[in-house]
């Protein structure tokens, strides 16, 4: 839930002032989710004690409470999955479109816009969208694709949060000359938690899915 390496990027675009607001926008929302989940957690393990599923929802009987439930994640879905798809589309358009934008340089270097070339890169995005999202709909139809998204998520996810922060600042404060092992020890806890999370991650998602 709280990481938010791959939406960096979004949240920084949306912002007026990044440079002053990014650091507590960030702080609050993720002190304000924190408490929610450690609030919704307790009154979880007070309803269904010992019995509580991984996924609450699990929890619930078909019925009207649970097809509520299902619809209000829906709806945040339809509002969240656009910022969490828009790195991904950006990538995408720099790849595929970076050849045609090139093209539409004059000799001094300045981008030249007209309509026809303005439509053409709309209809260019949307295509991309359109093919991104579809690919990611027919993914969602393959049997196991919940055990896939698992353990790719939990991966990626577990390394971008814990191994790669850890891993830039050892390397940043060593070609600085400001390294030292009492500065380094923090980093590699910090690393090393994060190999054990993937490797747990990993080893239960596959006995899960071969089981």
């Amino acid at each position: 839930l709280f990481c938010v390496n791959f939406l960096t990027f979004p949240i920084i675009n949306s912002m007026k002032n990044a440079e002053e607001e990014y650091s507590g926008a960030v702080s609050s929302a993720v002190a304000v989710i924190w408490v929610v989940n450690i609030v919704f957690a307790l009154i979880c393990l007070s309803f269904y004690g010992e019995s509580t599923q991984d996924l609450v929802l699990q929890n619930l009987d078909n019925g009207p409470y649970l097809s509520a439930l299902k619809i209000l994640l829906c709806i945040d879905l339809l509002f969240t999955f656009p910022v969490v798809f828009s790195s991904g589309r950006q990538i995408l358009e720099n790849s595929i479109l970076g050849e045609t934008n090139n093209n539409l340089l004059d000799t001094n270097g300045v981008v030249e816009i007209n309509e026809e070339n303005e439509l053409s890169l709309a209809l260019s995005r949307a295509a991309i969208t359109a093919g991104a999202v579809g690919t990611c709909f027919g993914l969602s139809q393959l049997g196991g694709f919940g055990t896939v998204a698992n353990l790719v998520g939990g991966l990626a996810q577990g390394t971008l949060a814990f191994i790669v922060p850890p891993a830039i600042e050892i390397s940043l404060s060593r070609r600085s000359g400001e390294n030292s092992i009492a500065k380094e020890i923090p980093q590699w806890a910090v690393g090393s938690f994060g190999v054990a999370v993937v490797a747990a991650v990993t080893f239960f998602t596959l006995k899960e899915s071969i089981s």
